[in-house]
């Protein structure tokens, strides 16, 4: 059945983004994608299902986040389900990154996701009903050598959810994060193979998981069957890190 509702998916056009959309567009009113550069993947997305749609943006500028929301809510409305997905590193031990390494990343993953949700969060607190689906990572809670902007700014989502869950609870809108460990995608996929053995070695299910495990928790996430699910960080890693 075709649910009426309307998702928005920061960097849909790769990686995990890209599978979310595959996977919720056959049950969903319209999914709407953010790409930066990789315009050739949202158009393949288009023309596999007629109601994805996409819109370039530079998470990195809030004045390209601004007009990409406002142009979003001119087109649809309102935005029912929203997926904070896109990520961005820029990696360097502490003290050799220089500031603008630090900026760039806190922008890109946490910076943003504040610019989104106060464009889309008023239309679900007027319909009483909502889902917002913030991306963390395990190395929020572990740290990562040679990532501590990409930690911290990843730690940060995690607050940034728990709050908004407690604010928005009452309104019938359920916010959330997934905090994924090692799975397969070009961002994995660029650390020298001898490190991805030791990651590997690491892992208790011992293998990397796939885009389509984690689109399977958000189909589950944004759902009606999830409607007590609220202000939580849902880990998804193999076993690699367990809390």
């Amino acid at each position: 059945m075709m649910e009426k509702r309307n998702i928005f998916i920061t960097g849909g056009d790769k990686g995990i983004g890209k599978g979310m959309a595959v996977c919720l567009a056959p049950y969903y009113k319209n999914v709407i994608i953010t790409y930066n550069k990789n315009i050739e993947g949202a158009r393949l997305l288009r023309e596999q299902f007629n109601n994805i749609s996409y819109y370039q943006c530079d998470l990195e500028d809030k004045e390209s986040i601004i007009t990409t929301s406002q142009q979003v809510l001119q087109e649809y409305g309102s935005i029912d389900i929203l997926i904070n997905n896109a990520g961005y590193e820029n990696d360097a031990t502490f003290l050799k990154m220089q500031p603008e390494q630090w900026q760039q990343v806190i922008q890109i993953n946490l910076l943003s996701i504040y610019y989104f949700a106060h464009a889309f969060l008023p239309g679900m607190v007027a319909k009483e009903w909502g889902r917002v689906i913030n991306f963390t990572s395990i190395a929020a809670y572990t740290g990562a050598f040679g990532k501590s902007n990409y930690a911290a700014a990843k730690a940060g989502i995690v607050g940034f959810t728990k709050s908004l869950a407690q604010e928005f609870g009452r309104k019938g809108i359920c916010v959330n994060a997934v905090a994924p460990g090692a799975i397969e995608t070009d961002m994995l996929m660029r650390i020298p193979e001898k490190y991805r053995t030791k990651i590997l070695e690491d892992i208790p299910s011992h293998k990397f998981g796939h885009v389509e495990d984690v689109a399977y928790l958000v189909e589950f996430l944004i759902s009606d069957k999830a409607s007590y699910i609220n202000g939580q960080t849902i880990h998804i890693n193999g076993g690699s890190y367990t809390i």
